[in-house]
């Protein structure tokens, strides 16, 4: 097993941990804030369905697919609890996307994770080559790991 096998392992690891535990809240719960003024699950999935359709773009694999998920799932505090999509709606989004994501990454190789993303000018990647796609998936599943934390206060 290489190290990037390892990275793309704890990817879909991280996604299959949180479908799960965002599978099992019930409906009524799903929309709630989990804590006093802070995120309800359905946000957190529709945030991470829309940070995950992000990537197709940023690495260059293809458009965005929900690209209205982008307007819903916003990052400004105390307008982004409303008009969410429901549930079953928002799992097959994100459903869909990481496959989508799954089957790009399996096609590419080690050259290609470690080469620029499409938000990094050539020059600024010279100067810090650090900024590759690699880098990227890893920070989405730090960011990932931090919400099934969130999420799991559910349970």
């Amino acid at each position: 097993m290489t190290t990037l096998d390892i990275c793309l392992l704890q990817w879909e690891t991280y996604n299959k941990r949180m479908l799960k535990t965002l599978e099992s809240i019930s409906g009524e719960t799903f929309y709630k804030p989990i804590v006093p003024g802070g995120n309800s699950a359905s946000w957190l999935l529709g945030h991470l369905a829309d940070t995950d359709d992000m990537l197709l773009e940023l690495f260059g694999i293809r458009s965005r697919m929900f690209p209205e998920l982008k307007t819903i799932y916003h990052h400004e505090r105390d307008t982004n609890q409303t008009g969410h999509l429901p549930k079953e709606e928002l799992i097959t989004h994100w459903k869909t996307i990481i496959s989508e994501l799954d089957q790009a990454f399996k096609k590419m190789n080690e050259s290609d994770w470690l080469g620029k993303h499409n938000a990094v000018s050539g020059d600024e990647f010279k100067k810090e080559p650090q900024r590759n796609k690699l880098n990227v998936l890893l920070s989405r599943v730090t960011h990932k790991a931090s919400h099934l934390g969130q999420v799991a206060m559910v349970q």
